[in-house]
């Protein structure tokens, strides 16, 4: 599979912060889409763990789901910049405190299994990407989110055509 045109970040750079104030209501909205069984932390945990899966199957595979995971990682410090920024501490833990558990990653692994697991993560985390831009006041955190929505799109649409491939070849 020819994975060198695949393309897994957008091309703009993510827009800084501006006028954030003290915030909590922002802070939690921040903090699940970091910490939560949906956030960034978990994609990050669930791909890392999935490429050295991938690794034994297919190189290229895994070596995309590793570079997808340093994207979330880029969210992830985005998202930790941004709780601070709004008077928040950016523990791993989500809207009502409770601690991330690694519970919460998709351990299956079977290649199929992952992508599918990896296509529902990613609509959920457009989803929940989408609904925070409504909810937040601040327009430079909604710019923020406009422009990780750009990666979550890109991720959806790589995971969708391995997927596709993976069906094909039949791993």
């Amino acid at each position: 599979m020819e994975t060198s045109n695949i393309k897994i970040r957008a091309n703009t750079p993510y827009p800084e912060i501006t006028n954030a104030t003290n915030d909590p209501r922002t802070v939690l909205i921040l903090k699940d889409l970091m910490s939560s069984r949906e956030g960034e932390l978990l994609a990050i945990l669930q791909y890392v763990f999935q490429s050295g899966i991938a690794r034994q199957i297919d190189n290229n595979i895994a070596d995309i789901l590793e570079e997808i995971a340093v994207v979330e990682m880029e969210h992830l410090e985005v998202l930790r910049n941004a709780i601070i920024e709004f008077g928040g501490v950016p523990k791993y833990d989500n809207s009502k405190g409770q601690a991330f558990n690694t519970n919460y990653i998709n351990y299956s692994t079977k290649l199929k299994d992952m992508l599918d697991a990896n296509i529902q993560g990613e609509e959920q985390a457009i989803k929940n990407y989408t609904n925070a831009q409504m909810m937040v006041n601040n327009q430079s955190l909604k710019n923020l989110f406009a422009r990780i929505l750009e990666d979550e799109q890109l991720h959806l649409n790589v995971f969708k055509t391995l997927r596709n491939t993976v069906s094909f070849l039949s791993i």
